[in-house]
């Protein structure tokens, strides 16, 4: 049973948030402490059988480690104590500090799949003088309206200095041809003026020969960080922004000014 306690303003969390605890066999305690993450992953790996997950560590609670499942989903974090034995699934909260302790992981996670991007897989539109290292990421579904919107704000951007790493992106259950374009976009000679041309709504036609292309590879991207609408960016910090965002926005997220060249 969860009991729940207000907490700041308008802030209600649960005292003890168990929306399953799983209890199973408990393993020898006799290993060093190095070798728990290990053996926690043998235990979970054991008692769920074709489970495969992607990290255990340490969490900031005494004797409980955090367990990322192959599920990117909110489901895909469980808790489990050092012993092997007791498994929290669901989310938990710090009721001193009034924080959501699950959201935090996620958005740790998430900012470690966007570190894990290919650059080379994306078309890097470069300006001469970059103001920053990092490029800003743009998710584009070439049919996408509002993609299309969005562009020459991007071309502001690389103007203003600012790198941009462009996804493609296609959502084929709304624009099935976009699939198409995309590879005939990402095997073309000149990629960025062909991005330009697919984003104006001209006609993309097929390459005269195919090349290996990164879509799929990108699509697989896109599930990993539930990308369900474009354009998304996301800013260096890891930020995520959905829809149709100016360039003086996004130069003033990123603290530039916008009135310079």
């Amino acid at each position: 049973m969860s009991t729940t306690k207000r907490v700041g303003v308008g802030l209600t969390v649960a005292v003890m948030v168990v929306c399953e605890v799983i209890a199973f066999g408990q393993v020898s305690q006799g290993s060093e402490r190095s070798d728990v993450p290990q053996m926690l992953q043998s235990t979970m790996e054991q008692k769920f059988p074709g489970m495969k997950l992607r990290r255990v560590a340490k969490t900031e609670i005494p004797s409980w480690y955090l367990v990322e499942t192959e599920s990117d989903s909110p489901e895909g974090l469980w808790y489990v104590h050092e012993s092997g034995r007791y498994v929290l699934a669901g989310g938990m909260f710090d009721i001193q500090l009034g924080r959501n302790v699950t959201q935090e992981y996620l958005r740790e996670r998430e900012r470690r799949v966007l570190d894990s991007l290919d650059l080379s897989q994306t078309i890097l539109l470069q300006p001469e003088s970059p103001k920053i290292t990092k490029p800003l990421l743009v998710v584009d579904d070439l049919d996408c309206p509002v993609c299309q919107k969005l562009h020459p704000e991007i071309k502001k951007l690389v103007s203003s200095g600012i790198p941009v790493a462009v996804l493609l992106h296609p959502l084929t259950t709304i624009h099935p041809d976009a699939y198409r374009k995309s590879v005939a976009v990402w095997c073309s000679s000149d990629r960025a003026a062909s991005l330009d041309k697919a984003l104006t709504a001209q006609p993309i036609e097929n390459p005269a020969q195919l090349c290996q292309h990164p879509v799929d590879d990108i699509l697989k991207f896109g599930r990993r960080l539930k990308l369900h609408k474009t354009p998304t960016v996301f800013l260096p910090s890891g930020q995520r922004l959905e829809g149709f965002v100016s360039a003086e926005q996004l130069l003033s997220m990123l603290q530039l000014d916008a009135s310079k060249p």
